[in-house]
């Protein structure tokens, strides 16, 4: 019997409108735009009068000395009864005539509920067939109880290339589904209406290896709660694909809601991809057990140095401005600001290195204590090296109402860092089971000030300090040794709004003889108790010196502990005596 095929074309359009320039994380939202892109249709065909198949994927893999063959239909019950899957043979036919039959899952349903659909997956391994073009799927009544066995074609469809899925090394073809960094993307093989926007990448060495983490926006544009669909990403270099999971193992949104997913690919230190590919999972089950494997959806062009240059274009900053965190994070308070106030590179000429300080004013805009969020940075190079900040070890718990904090970070630099052309990310840390990874929150190219490191004016946020008078005496200890007493006459000013307490950065002072060695020192808070004052302060620099030395040099470091106990200074000045 003929059977007639009807084609029903269900598009997706994108609007543009959905992904306004507020869905980009942080600084980059005035310079990043979003291009949307429709998704693929699918189609369906009539299979009885009762249910209608739609292709949800069709895999094709060689191994060594045979080929793996798989497909999995969505089948849809139209009537108002519960319906019988018909025991129909699967078969693959290739371009050169040859036929395969499927077998099909064991866990394949046996019936589909009244206006409801169901997924059917068909799987078989042949011997060779490493070049073999699929044409057409077929389903085919078999009847086994007439001789000879009578077959009836039931329903075919074509299978053209875009169609096929040939592996983890294969390419996705599909012009649609070929996108640029930024555009969105919704999988309508997956019957969602999710919409996705991928908006960083960034690797991060762990403990456990290295990882890239790819963040993706999702948002629902319905007025209903969905649940984002299960997927993953495969990394692709020129020579191999790495492929990444999901670190959210559950996302749910509600009507109109943006969240970020995650995933979490497991590369090498020296891996730099070219392109990501959209999976999705499709299962097949045995009498010898589960097997499951990855089909490709959407391919995602990554723009070249996308690493060095960050894939979202990075606003130039200005000292002292609220930061623009994505409208979509969880991480930060909505009535906190935060701002850049200082960031500073001095030299470390002993260690070889030099150590970058910034430090962010956290602004407490409500009526009620906000906690301090636990904000990591990351300063990247124009040539893409990433140095990852240390943040000073503790902070109070909170930000009092319309009052500000600051806190510290350091990052270690090489020796030929010029900082030019800098770029800072904000990150909040996320943890899910055994995953960890940040999730970006802002990104900005940022200014390094310039230092007069012979200056007697000290400027260290919340602080400026003006050296009116230093002098240094020798004192004799009577065990044949001197000490040393540096007396400062200082101007101190603070800006009211930051709090400051007991963790605020203190003021190194260290004492060096003629031939460059360091003699004595000692650390003097500028909050809490025993703290330097407007006027004049005498600081015992705890120095045993067997002789009285000329010319004798004192340094002044701007210090603070860092998250792993490290102590962390900036040069601030230098005078002799």
């Amino acid at each position: 019997m003929n059977k007639k095929m009807k084609r029903t074309l269900a598009t997706l359009a994108i609007s543009t409108a959905m992904f306004s320039t507020a869905a980009i994380p942080a600084w980059a939202s005035e310079a990043a735009s979003v291009v949307s892109t429709a998704a693929a249709s699918t189609v369906s065909y009539t299979l009885t009068d009762s249910l209608q198949v739609e292709v949800k994927s069709l895999f094709k893999e060689h191994n060594s000395d045979s080929t793996k063959l798989g497909a999995v239909i969505r089948m849809k019950n139209t009537s108002g009864k519960v319906t019988r899957v018909p025991d129909y043979e699967l078969r693959i036919r290739t371009a050169d005539g040859v036929d395969y039959v499927l077998k099909p899952s064991t866990k394949n349903p046996k019936a589909i509920q009244p206006k409801s659909d169901q997924e059917l997956s068909y799987m078989s391994t042949v011997d060779g067939a490493d070049d073999v073009a699929i044409a057409s799927i077929s389903f085919v009544d078999v009847d086994l109880d007439v001789y000879p066995k009578q077959e009836t074609n039931m329903l075919t469809i074509t299978a053209d290339a875009d169609m096929v899925w040939n592996g983890s090394d294969s390419n996705v073809t599909k012009s649609s589904a070929l996108l640029k960094w930024g555009e969105s993307f919704t999988l309508p093989s997956l019957h969602s209406p999710i919409q996705f926007v991928p908006v960083d990448i960034h690797k991060e060495i762990t403990t456990k290896g290295v990882n890239m983490v790819v963040q993706i926006q999702a948002v629902n544009p319905t007025n209903e709660r969905q649940t984002v669909p299960s997927f993953g990403i495969d990394g692709k270099t020129d020579s191999k694909v790495y492929p990444g999971n999901r670190a959210e193992s559950k996302v749910t949104l509600e009507a109109g809601e943006k969240k970020y997913v995650h995933i979490v690919i497991p590369t090498e230190l020296d891996t730099e991809f070219n392109s990501l590919n959209v999976v999705t999972e499709e299962n097949f089950a045995s009498a010898s057990g589960d097997e499951a494997y990855r089909v490709g959806r959407v391919n995602i062009l990554l723009p070249a140095g996308a690493l060095a240059q960050g894939v979202i274009p990075a606003p130039q900053y200005t000292l002292g401005t609220p930061v623009k965190l994505d409208s979509t994070n969880n991480f930060v308070p909505a009535n906190v600001d935060i701002s850049l106030e200082e960031l500073h590179i001095t030299s470390n000429e002993d260690d070889g290195f030099q150590t970058a300080v910034a430090k962010f004013k956290l602004t407490n805009n409500s009526d009620r204590p906000l906690p301090i969020p636990p904000i990591q940075t990351e300063l990247i190079s124009k040539d893409g090296y990433a140095y990852v900040g240390s943040r000073q070890a503790q902070t109070a718990l909170t930000v009092v109402p319309k009052a500000s904090y600051v806190v510290s970070y350091a990052f270690a630099l090489p020796s030929s860092e010029t900082g030019e052309g800098l770029r800072m990310n904000l990150y909040s840390k996320q943890t899910n089971g055994d995953t960890t990874y940040k999730s970006l929150l802002a990104t900005a190219k940022v200014p390094v000030q310039k230092d007069d490191l012979t200056s007697d004016e000290l400027k260290l946020y919340p602080y400026d300090i003006k050296i009116n008078h230093w002098s240094l005496s020798g004192i004799f200890l009577g065990t044949l040794s001197y000490n040393y007493k540096l007396k400062l006459d200082l101007t101190i000013t603070a800006d009211k709004q930051v709090t400051a307490d007991a963790f605020n950065n203190k003021l190194l002072f260290e004492l060096y003889d003629r031939a460059g060695s360091l003699i004595g020192s000692s650390i003097q808070p500028i909050s809490g108790t025993g703290r330097l004052y407007d006027g004049t302060n005498t600081i015992d620099m705890n120095a045993h010196s067997s002789q009285l030395d000329y010319p004798i040099t004192v340094k002044v470091y701007e210090v603070f502990t860092g998250e792993l106990g490290e102590q962390q200074k900036r040069l601030l000045t230098t005078f002799s005596q």
